[in-house]
């Protein structure tokens, strides 16, 4: 939280109002005489300046306690650990603005109760004072963080139905789903038996789609034996113009990554380049500290028509709604690379 314009408009307006508000029942009251309407714009406007100046203290010590605390008991988390702490600051902010206020105005105008009484009686009040204006604030941030949580909530929620339909949209891919249903055709003619193995791959690849598509999650174990499913399909589909390296370190096989997200990386390499026996498709799978790392040699395709990088940002915006760090993509002369974060189980 921070002193805005806002706030020192509301507090100079406060200050304007409760001076006319004393001033007033003062005059009324017979305990002070007002012998004219320039004498009480003049009280009016020293009131007013003196009252200010001191909100503005309180309110600025209240926004730096209120600062630090957050960093050190973030709400809701900490609260019951937070309320002594502030309660504790909010005395000592307030005992020692009223004894500078006190000394202020003893060196103005003398006290006839004398000094120490008057600090004494002007701290209980500036205290309770702060304590009300501590609560105040307390209260229109906590309304505030829950309007903004549940602005968050909805749009996350928005965002995360819109990104589950481009995800199961890209999976269920016209073009994959016509040119396996054309290798299978060619299989079942040639080798039966591996035409069986291609649809048992063919459909353990939609069954893993269409399961996980819910799941805002899914291991990498998982993760990973799909893909290998996809690239089976893939091997037959090209006549094993591809090389794969697949390294993955079995203690990381418990960490997580969005569902399709390897997927949909290894189905854009296909997509933007070039595959034969001439031009080999090499692609690397392995992990990089809390990594995992996808890279492909480019041999890019004439037309690039369909690169338009929606898999990447559908990838991204995963994450983004996950909360954590987001994916690398990285083009080099003559590789692709692809890094994305894995995430800690719970």
């Amino acid at each position: 939280m921070k002193l805005t314009r806002n706030v020192i408009l509301a507090v100079l307006s406060l200050a304007v109002l409760i001076q006319l508000t004393i001033i007033s029942y003062n005059y009324y009251t017979g305990y002070i005489v007002i012998p004219d309407i320039g004498n009480f714009f003049i009280r009016l406007l020293f009131s007013t300046i003196f009252t200010f100046v001191f909100g503005l203290v309180i309110i600025f010590l209240d926004i730096q306690i209120l600062n630090n605390l957050d960093k050190i008991f973030p709400l809701p988390n900490k609260l019951i650990s937070r309320i002594p702490s502030e309660l504790i600051l909010t005395v000592v902010a307030g005992i020692i603005v009223g004894t500078i206020v006190t000394l202020v105005v003893g060196i103005i105008a003398p006290y006839e109760e004398g000094l120490k009484w008057n600090i004494i009686n002007n701290s209980l009040i500036t205290i309770v004072i702060n304590i009300i204006i501590m609560v105040s604030i307390e209260a229109l941030l906590w309304f505030k963080r829950s309007q903004e949580s549940l602005v968050k909530t909805e749009r996350l929620e928005r965002e995360n139905m819109l990104t589950k339909f481009e995800t199961l949209k890209s999976q269920l891919n016209p073009h994959f789903l016509f040119n396996s249903l054309n290798v299978l055709s060619s299989l079942i003619k040639k080798d039966s038996e591996k035409a069986q193995e291609f649809v048992d791959e063919f459909s353990s690849v939609y069954r893993y789609t269409l399961d996980v598509i819910d799941k805002p999650v899914v291991s990498l174990s998982e993760e990973i034996e799909f893909a290998k499913s996809f690239l089976y399909l893939q091997k037959i589909r090209f006549d094993d113009s591809i090389i794969i390296e697949l390294n993955i370190d079995a203690s990381k096989l418990s960490y997580l990554v969005p569902p399709l997200s390897v997927q949909t990386l290894l189905e854009n390499s296909f997509k933007h380049n070039r595959v034969s026996a001439d031009f080999p498709l090499k692609i690397k799978i392995f992990i990089e500290d809390y990594v995992l790392v996808i890279t492909n040699n480019m041999q890019a395709k004439n037309s690039r028509k369909d690169s338009n990088g929606v898999g990447q940002q559908n990838l991204k915006k995963r994450y983004e709604l996950l909360g954590d760090k987001l994916p690398q993509f990285t083009l080099t002369g003559d590789e692709y690379i692809a890094k994305i974060p894995l995430l800690k189980p719970e």
